[in-house]
């Protein structure tokens, strides 16, 4: 009996072994090590990209009040300019988990501005506050100049953090979209709204100053762009959420209220209905509707390591892949959960996503919360920032897609 009972395990053993080597495919993918951030870490910075220069600005190294300074990473040269454009305007909040997107030309994307608000302006605990206000950067245009900020109309709807933002091309003009966030006290909500900017046209708002005699006065000041509200949006209430666009389609996911989310949807424009009315992916269980990105079906399609997708405070880059027929492909990594060192790639044809190398695979796999990312129109994208605990990293990371695992780390 003891004999049959050692042979049983044996069988048993290498059974499991077998499945084992054939049910884990190699993750594909590598990181290769880029500039380092020229001022130290930081966390939940604000970032836009025009043309071949991707830009931080502001975020948080874990001293109050959060940071004011702007850098750009230049994609060519594969380096940071280590001159400090012009810093944040000193006349509004410093801030972090601020939301950025560019408007630029569709025919020169080099040609165009970046914009950046919301965002906590956390400077001490009993002064912690979400903001609405919004200003447009005007990129240099010779060698040595630092560009300027301009405020631009504020978004309307509760002050916010931790919302999501993407630009969309709608007849042959570029919107800005900004989306969902956290409001804090009075109010401390999670949100699920959504609003579109046009900058043309103008907006007034009302402003107190303090005149000659010390005393409170209203004034109307005018200001560049408008906001308008979608109407009837189909995501739930979240913070942390991320979106991505590919030909012209954003797509949101992630974030947390507080558990982890794990809905997925698209939206694109409507052709000949304008900037503000969008045409939304059906919801569940209807048969165009986007899988969930969780196992919730015995489905064999889905992956059953799906459950590290959920992630809030994570980042989406887009890259270009020759295997796949030289497309654009979307990619998550990074966030708040001790899982969110995966690295996801997202197949939109069969809506489908698949595991990829890990951020970054050969060295510790601390999560990292709050990182930026870069994605440029040649197809290249790069990761790094962000936190991880009390440490607050200034690497930098290109994404290499479909090579095998671990080519850069000996490089390193």
């Amino acid at each position: 009996m003891k004999i049959f009972r050692y042979i049983f395990l044996i069988v048993i053993s290498s059974v499991m072994c077998s499945c084992s080597d054939t049910s884990e495919d190699p993750l594909i993918g590598d990181w290769r090590r880029s500039d380092v951030f020229p001022i130290g870490g930081r966390c939940h910075a604000a970032t836009f990209v025009i043309g071949n220069y991707g830009y931080v600005v502001g975020g948080f190294n874990g001293s109050r009040p959060a940071r004011r300074e702007v850098f750009r990473f230049n994609e060519t040269l594969n380096m940071w300019q280590t001159t400090q454009l012009e810093r944040f305007p000193d006349e509004a909040p410093a801030r972090q988990q601020a939301v950025g997107f560019s408007l630029v030309d569709p025919s020169n994307p080099s040609n165009g501005f970046g914009y950046v608000g919301t965002g906590w302006a956390d400077q001490g605990k009993t002064q912690e506050r979400t903001l609405t206000g919004f200003w447009r950067y005007t990129p240099p245009t010779v060698a040595g100049a630092l560009g300027s900020w301009t405020e631009v109309a504020p978004l309307p709807g509760p002050a916010r953090r931790g919302a999501f933002a993407f630009s969309l091309e709608v007849g042959g003009k570029m919107y800005g979209y900004v989306g969902g966030g956290f409001t804090d006290s009075p109010d401390n909500e999670y949100l699920k709204d959504m609003f579109v900017f046009d900058p043309d046209g103008t907006t007034t708002v009302t402003r107190t100053i303090i005149d000659d005699n010390d005393d409170e006065v209203d004034i109307q000041v005018d200001l560049d762009g408008v906001w308008e509200q979608i109407e009837e949006v189909p995501f739930g209430k979240r913070i942390g959420a991320v979106a991505f666009v590919l030909d012209n389609r954003a797509y949101i996911c992630n974030g947390k209220n507080p558990g982890l989310i794990n809905d997925f949807y698209w939206c694109a424009p409507q052709p000949g209905e304008g900037p503000k009315k969008l045409l939304w992916s059906p919801r569940l269980p209807d048969a165009d509707a986007l899988r969930t990105m969780t196992k919730v079906h015995p489905d064999d399609s889905f992956d059953d390591e799906y459950r590290p997708l959920g992630r809030s405070h994570g980042v989406a880059f887009v890259v270009r892949i020759p295997e796949r027929n030289n497309r654009l492909t979307a990619h998550i990594v990074g966030g708040e959960q001790s899982t969110a060192t995966t690295c996801w790639e997202y197949d939109e044809e069969e809506d489908l996503w698949q595991q990829r190398t890990s951020f970054f695979n050969h060295q510790n796999r601390q999560f990292r919360e709050g990182m930026v990312s870069f994605s440029f129109s040649s197809g290249r994208a790069f990761v790094g920032l962000g936190r991880s605990g009390s440490q607050y990293w200034d690497d930098f990371w290109e994404f290499i897609p479909w090579i095998d695992d671990e080519i850069y780390s000996d490089m390193q």
